[in-house]
């Protein structure tokens, strides 16, 4: 059964997307809120898409569930859209939130697409198809996901669509959107079903985040839509909505290096974006923005990666800040550890240097780290500077790093 998003029925209850432009809302099925592509996304990714040049035909989504990103694709590129979902309910809302875009003021594409609730699992070559794009459901409550979690599975889509899909210039255009929690060795097992169906098809690995050191999206780029000589990519998603996104691009390296020397009082420290590190992106983007500098690991793992270095990065625009979690100069080694009864030994070596206000940028247990912060607040605002700054340490010492924040 094909549903036409011009009889869509809009009287269902919308929820607000705060990455969407104001008055548009969408519809979800029951609980679908949560699993959705956040509308800043999925714009930001058809703009991606729109510049890969792929062939003539409409966009498939063989699972779409709400079809958030398959409208953003429709209404950035253009396209018409084929989405399919199993789940009558979420076909409805898809339906309905192709409607709401399109009156929104995006591309009549949207009206002449069609939401099919149905198998995406049986392929059906009707009309030439451009791009496949592809978001397998996967468990909800998982730290870590497996490849056969995923429905519908990656080879029985391969199969099903393989010979509907329209060729580019590098193959056909297909993205998968994965789960951001695959290893290494997941990764290279997609990668391997890819080449069964379509072997040494180029390939570019994307992640994706909106901060928080955290991966939103980690897709795979197929064919078309892979980039020449570029393995990986992380693309950053700015806060405000009208700025466009910071992109570190290349084949990525193993890992920091091991090099290790302590941090020296004068030293520059910095966090970086833990999803650029994550990434494999880290040394490629140091290079552009610190040059030939000596960057010294501290941390390489976690929510807080951590360098230290000689000199201020040098950003050619404010939106590369947005990989920098905190970066200041060391003025002051504190010679003890951190709990409340030597909050007032940190709190007189950070009078000093002027600290009015410090965040504690350490590993504390969360039921802890609150206090700490809390007891230290209300002593510097007491007794404190001008001076804004953070606290780290380094693994294996117990010595506090106080930086400055220029």
């Amino acid at each position: 059964m094909d549903l036409e998003p011009s009889t869509a029925d809009l009287s269902a209850p919308t929820k607000r997307d705060s990455t969407a432009p104001e008055g548009l809302e969408f519809h979800f099925a029951p609980d679908a809120k949560p699993l959705a592509t956040p509308w800043q996304v999925a714009v930001e990714r058809a703009k991606l898409v729109r510049k890969c040049s792929i062939p003539p035909g409409l966009i498939l989504d063989p699972a779409c569930g709400s079809g958030i990103q398959l409208a953003a694709y429709c209404a950035m590129m253009g396209r018409e859209g084929l989405g399919i979902e199993h789940d009558q309910p979420t076909a409805c809302a898809a339906q309905a939130n192709f409607l709401r875009i399109a009156r929104h003021g995006f591309d009549s594409s949207l009206l002449n697409s069609r939401i099919r609730v149905g198998d995406g699992r049986v392929g059906n070559g009707s009309k030439p198809i451009a791009m496949l794009h592809l978001d397998p459901a996967r468990p909800r409550n998982s730290s870590q996901h497996s490849l056969d979690e995923m429905e519908p599975k990656l080879p029985e889509i391969f199969e099903a669509w393989a010979p509907h899909l329209s060729d580019g210039e590098r193959g056909p255009a297909i993205l998968l959107d994965l789960s951001p929690r695959l290893s290494e060795i997941q990764r290279a097992e997609v990668e391997a079903m890819v080449e069964v169906v379509w072997p040494d098809i180029g390939k570019t690995w994307v992640w994706m985040s909106r901060g928080r050191g955290r991966i939103d999206r980690l897709s795979l780029w197929i064919g078309q839509l892979s980039k020449p000589g570029v393995a990986r990519r992380f693309i950053r998603i700015p806060p405000d909505i009208t700025a466009k996104p910071v992109i570190v691009e290349g084949q990525g390296r193993s890992s920091p290096s091991t090099k290790r020397r302590p941090p020296r009082k004068g030293d520059q420290i910095s966090l970086l974006d833990a999803a650029l590190v994550e990434s494999g992106l880290a040394q490629e983007w140091l290079e552009q923005v610190l040059g030939d500098q000596e960057v010294v690991w501290s941390v390489t793992e976690g929510r807080r990666p951590q360098i230290h270095h000689p000199e201020e990065f040098n950003f050619e625009s404010k939106s590369q800040k947005l990989l920098i979690q905190a970066t200041g100069r060391i003025v002051k080694l504190a010679h003890t550890d951190l709990s409340e009864e030597t909050i007032p030994l940190l709190v007189e070596a950070a009078r000093e240097y002027g600290f009015g206000k410090l965040t504690l940028r350490v590993s504390l247990d969360p039921s802890i780290h609150p206090l700490l912060q809390g007891t230290l607040d209300r002593m510097l605002s007491a007794r404190g500077g001008p001076c804004a700054g953070f606290v780290v340490k380094t693994p294996g010492d117990q010595m506090l790093l106080l930086c400055l924040v220029a």
